[in-house]
């Protein structure tokens, strides 16, 4: 069996339900030529009404059902962060927002808090905070406005059972929507059940203590002077106290597994699922394909999750997600294509989401895929998109976590 490099452009695709895509407008002749050699389709990351964050999208587009591990993306985040997580710990992703009174004015404080800025904010609440109501917590800076708050057990386990704080964010069950018109007005945590009394209060008493001292720091008054907004608050959200038990990725697939990734999210999930992982936050696209290419000697199975067209979509800016594409397309794809023996490895490529600029946000539209073998009759595609994926022989794909399972099957 060949081996397979699997590369999930994050928030990449815009949606089929849109006639003119920045797949369509981008020049990016490398996922083209890749695409018509290939056979595709559709697929929902999750399934159909769900327009799902990335931990559950990555999660399921590699082959596991979300919604049977629920694995908590605070958990998630904990472990990408290298948090001392334990059963009965309670672990939120976290953004630097900028709040005034109840109202959220930008959940990324926007989009421009440096890592030293975000890095100073942390200690100075962990300076001024030594406790939350009498429990130990960590919390540490990711990356840019993230960050991950662990608020560590006593006696009792503390139950995850609690509602977002983010209000772009809805828990339904036990997964986590995208709201398409992220709320406004904060309101704070409540608990789904009895047992989750505490875990609501503790996380909305670290979020007022934690914004008193946020308020009077000195990195928000000098950010202010600049005329920049403020980090003057920290939403906490997709809370999680368990570490679910999985079966590993090479059990399940039979494949030696590596992941690339930027993100901590992606780097969790990499422990979880029990694979080789490298962050690779700082790399330039052309050094990550090199890192790919680099990592098929030891493995049998390289998954890349690649960031930059996301975050445009996010700021509602189609010109931008359309030269980020291009950038991906010229530095990552054209670096592989070059360099790999396209005999020897096979090739797969998707989205976790779709993030369409006109919505600024997470959408349910099944994202577009193409796969690629040595010597398959190939599906006749033109180019990489959504409509064109469509036509392809796997249809559409009620479930993400069937993609894997599908083209590995293909002879």
């Amino acid at each position: 069996m060949n081996k397979l490099i699997y590369i999930i452009l994050d928030g990449a695709s815009d949606g089929i339900e849109f006639s003119m895509t920045s797949f369509d407008v981008a020049n990016k002749p490398n996922l083209d030529t890749i695409a018509k050699s290939a056979k595709g389709g559709l697929v929902y990351p999750i399934e159909k009404g769900i327009a799902p964050e990335s931990d559950a999208a990555t999660l399921s587009m590699l082959g596991y059902n979300p919604k049977e591990i629920k694995a908590a993306r605070g958990v998630l985040e904990a472990l990408g962060a290298g948090l001392d997580f334990e059963d009965g710990d309670l672990a939120l992703r976290g953004n630097f927002a900028t709040i005034q009174g109840s109202e959220v004015i930008d959940r990324r404080a926007g989009r421009d808090l440096t890592d030293e800025e975000a890095k100073m904010l942390v200690e100075e609440i962990k300076n001024s905070l030594s406790s939350v109501k009498g429990h130990r917590y960590e919390l540490k800076h990711t990356i840019g406005h993230r960050c991950v708050l662990l608020i560590k057990k006593t006696n009792a386990p503390l139950s995850s059972r609690i509602t977002n704080l983010d209000p772009a964010y809805v828990r339904i069950g036990d997964v986590v929507h995208a709201l398409a018109e992220p709320k406004k007005q904060l309101e704070p945590v409540m608990p789904l059940d009895d047992d989750a009394r505490e875990a609501a209060d503790l996380v909305n008493a670290f979020f007022s203590e934690s914004r008193a001292i946020l308020e009077r720091s000195p990195i928000n008054a000098r950010r202010k002077s600049l005329g920049k907004l403020v980090a003057n608050a920290i939403l906490l959200r997709d809370a999680g106290s368990n570490f679910p038990k999985v079966q590993s990725f090479k059990e399940r697939f039979g494949l030696e597994p590596i992941c690339i990734a930027d993100m901590p999210v992606e780097l969790g999930i990499a422990k979880l699922l029990g694979m080789g992982y490298i962050w690779s936050r700082g790399l330039s696209y052309e050094e990550k394909a090199n890192l790919a290419i680099e990592s098929l000697a030891n493995h049998s199975f390289v998954f890349v999750h690649i960031k930059g067209a996301d975050e445009r979509g996010h700021d509602g800016d189609f010109e931008g997600k359309v030269k980020a594409i291009e950038i991906i397309d010229r530095d990552f794809f054209g670096t592989l294509l070059k360099k790999v023996s396209l005999e020897k490895v096979s090739i797969l490529v998707t989205c976790d989401h779709s993030t369409p600029p006109k919505l600024k946000a997470h959408s349910d539209s099944p994202v577009p895929f193409i796969f690629y073998k040595h010597n398959m009759k190939s599906d006749g595609f033109n180019k990489f998109s959504e409509r064109e994926c469509s036509k392809g022989m796997f249809g559409i794909l009620e479930h993400g976590y069937l993609l894997l399972e599908k083209v590995l099957k293909v002879t």
